[in-house]
């Protein structure tokens, strides 16, 4: 069968196009996860549920459904393929532009949100440095509606994005472009909480060829992945309050360098710090406290 037209009758079931997407797909890319969310995409499915209730009816659009598989069966992200992607409840569009969200990214939202409910912590003004897609900002505005949300990114393009991801979800963010603090400095405001997911990674073999090709590099690779960590600590007092939480995305061999980097610019006297593993075991957060009391 020709990859590039999987389905070339037109009266099939989403079942018969389960089936046959699952015999014909490239195994690298095509799975039951995949092939469930085209069939969603394509029927105007909003959830998966709704997709078993409707399994043996015909598929909606099987044009549409040809275009999408054959882009992602050659490995195209399902997330570009389909425009969107699901970050803690929330719907997020992507493009080019901007980083697929991860599964850890979440889970540095989650942790953030559990330590400032169990110490306690200001969000009064919280603030996400290399915003992407928005993901991150529009996340914690959705946990704590009071908070003032602020977030940043050099990028034109994402900021357009991660704006038009907040009007969609009707969730109130107010975003910069510019780089790292400057335009957090330039405000004049001083933020309780910093949460940042920033490119880190600096050995470039470590990243997924795909990836590579179809993702925003600069959002993942820095040649010294330590920059945006030491800019953060090194100027935190111009956009901080004397209480304040940190919380950060890291790659797993960064510890050490990263308390090195803790004992040369923080009061030890006044701040906390802690690192925490992801669910694949890898340390993969970092959580700076200054002035809150801790206990873990």
């Amino acid at each position: 069968m020709n990859k590039n037209n999987l389905l070339k009758e037109t009266k099939l079931t989403n079942r018969q196009v389960y089936f046959l997407s699952r015999n014909e797909g490239n195994k690298d890319y095509i799975n039951s996860t995949v092939i469930n969310a085209l069939l969603m995409e394509v029927n105007g499915f909003n959830s998966f549920s709704e997709l078993i209730l409707n399994f043996d009816k015909e598929i909606k659009d099987i044009d549409k459904y040809n275009e999408l598989f054959s882009r992602v069966n050659f490995g195209y992200p399902l997330a570009y393929a389909i425009g969107k992607t699901n970050f803690i409840d929330l719907t997020i569009k992507v493009d080019k532009f901007t980083l697929i969200p991860r599964p850890e990214t979440e889970e540095l939202v989650t942790k953030t949100v559990d330590y400032i409910h169990k110490f306690n912590v200001p969000r009064r003004n919280i603030f996400d440095c290399c915003t992407g897609s928005g993901c991150i900002a529009l996340a914690m505005k959705k946990y704590f509606k009071e908070a003032n949300v602020f977030a940043s990114d050099i990028s034109k393009e994402a900021i357009d994005l991660a704006k038009e991801n907040a009007k969609k979800l009707g969730l109130d963010v107010t975003f910069y472009i510019g780089n790292k603090f400057n335009p957090i400095i330039n405000s004049g405001l001083k933020m309780d909480i910093l949460i940042s997911n920033p490119p880190y990674v600096e050995h470039y073999d470590e990243i997924d060829d795909n990836v590579k090709k179809y993702e925003p590099i600069d959002a993942i690779y820095c040649e010294n992945g330590y920059e945006f960590y030491e800019y953060y600590f090194k100027n935190y007092k111009s956009i901080m309050n004397e209480h304040f939480m940190m919380a950060f995305e890291i790659n797993y061999d960064q510890e050490d360098k990263l308390i090195d980097l803790i004992d040369k610019y923080f009061d030890r006297d006044h701040t906390a710090y802690s690192f925490h593993k992801d669910f694949y075991g890898k340390t993969r957060f970092l959580f700076i406290f200054g002035g809150v009391v801790i206990e873990e």
